[in-house]
């Protein structure tokens, strides 16, 4: 992810890579247990001074459950709800320092080779403390459309390429200080994201391309530039 366009006059940029690290495991069948640990690396320059960070960022514990299947030969369809639970166990640079509840729901939609998915979350962050200093950081509300189409590939029916377009829009509320809202915190953004996935038999790589066609953000903060997202699964 980068940041970039400085209102100000200090020429401030930021270039962020996130590797996150998550591991998945079906304990029943409509109910799975997901644990994420990103690793951060970030570069920020001022005034043409860069500064580099690296450290881990907060562990999340996710729950997923099947709330409605229904199966055709024309179609699928899924609901799913999800609880997140992020616990403040990252470095000082990259930690919330807040216990944050991300509640959300997942529905997918598959007919012929068209397949699509939705999700919603939204992140009470904060939900049972406050940051330091009293500050108060603002909910996050996150919603992400996908749709694709699936390629088959060779004689075997194994391997298949996907293009995917994707929408995604976040908003984040302003921080809060002894009820008032902190300057310089907040912002709206909507991506466009085209990528590519392949699947050979339990393993899949999936590439995207985040361009942000709309933001706001409050006051003098950098723009997000455009970023991508490299993703590797294998299931087992």
């Amino acid at each position: 992810m980068k940041r970039k366009d400085d209102p100000t006059s200090k020429s401030r940029e930021t270039d962020q890579y996130i590797l996150n690290n998550v591991l998945a495991y079906g304990l029943r069948r409509d109910f799975t247990v997901i644990i994420k640990q990103p690793a951060v690396f970030r570069k920020m320059s001022l005034e043409g001074v860069t500064d580099n960070d690296a450290g881990l960022a907060d562990l999340s514990l996710i729950t997923k459950y099947r709330l409605y299947r229904h199966n055709t030969p024309e179609y699928t369809l899924g609901v799913a709800s999800t609880v997140g639970l992020e616990i403040p166990t990252g470095t000082d640079e990259f930690s919330s320092k807040t216990w944050d509840l991300i509640p959300g729901v997942f529905t997918s939609w598959r007919k012929g080779r068209w397949s699509s998915d939705l999700s919603i979350a939204y992140a009470w962050n904060g939900f049972s403390d406050e940051g330091v200093g009293g500050r108060d950081p603002g909910d996050e509300l996150s919603v992400d459309w996908a749709l694709a189409y699936q390629f088959s590939v060779g004689h075997r029916a194994d391997t298949s390429l996907f293009p995917v377009i994707e929408l995604s829009y976040k908003n984040i509320d302003a921080d809060e200080l002894n009820g008032d809202a902190v300057t310089n915190t907040g912002e709206s953004v909507l991506y466009v994201s085209p990528g590519i996935k392949f699947a050979k038999s339990s393993f899949v790589v999936e590439a995207l391309v985040q361009i942000p066609v709309w933001q706001e953000q409050d006051g003098l903060q950098l723009e997000r530039g455009v970023g991508s997202i490299l993703g590797i699964r294998y299931l087992f």
